[in-house]
Order: structure tokens, then sequence, then C-alpha cells
């Protein structure tokens, strides 16, 4: 065997392994969002709701009235995190 067709194993061979590296990451990523989601979304229905507080609303009313529609933008972009 030639020194190039082992160096095409071996780049094969790694190329394999990265490829099985990178779906198990994904599959462990997507795991852990689906667990994680549900108390993501409780905290954001907490801030939701304490925006619509201020506002002097229900949480209903904040997020069904279109009349309402800047301070529900206004509220859901302080929840995660971005500035209105």
């Amino acid at each position: 065997m030639t020194a190039i067709s082992r160096n095409v194993q071996k780049t094969a061979g790694r190329r394999a392994v990265l490829a099985a590296l990178a779906v198990a990451v994904a599959a462990s990523g997507i795991i852990l969002y689906l667990f994680a989601e549900p108390s993501l979304l409780d905290n954001q229905g907490a801030c939701l709701a304490a925006h619509a507080a201020d506002y002097g609303v229900t949480t209903q009313q904040l997020s069904s009235d279109v009349s309402r529609q800047s301070e529900l933008v206004a509220a859901l972009s302080s929840c995660s995190g971005m500035a209105p």
C-alpha cells in the first residue's frame, strides 16, 4: 500500500468519526431543547404576565387585543432579552 492510500483511509476514518460526533451532538442538543423548553415558556409566561399587570390588563387582553400590539411587542422583546 502506498503512503497516499493510507492517508486517504485515515482522512476518511476521521471524517466518519467527526460526522458521527456531529450527529450525536445535534441529537443531544435537540433532546436538551425539548426538555428545557417548557421551563423557558413558563418563565416567559410569568414575564409576560408581569408586563400585562404593568399595563393594567390581563395577559389574554395583552396578547389578543390589536390596539395593544406595540405593548405586546415591547413586552415580548423585554422577556426574550432583546431591547425594543
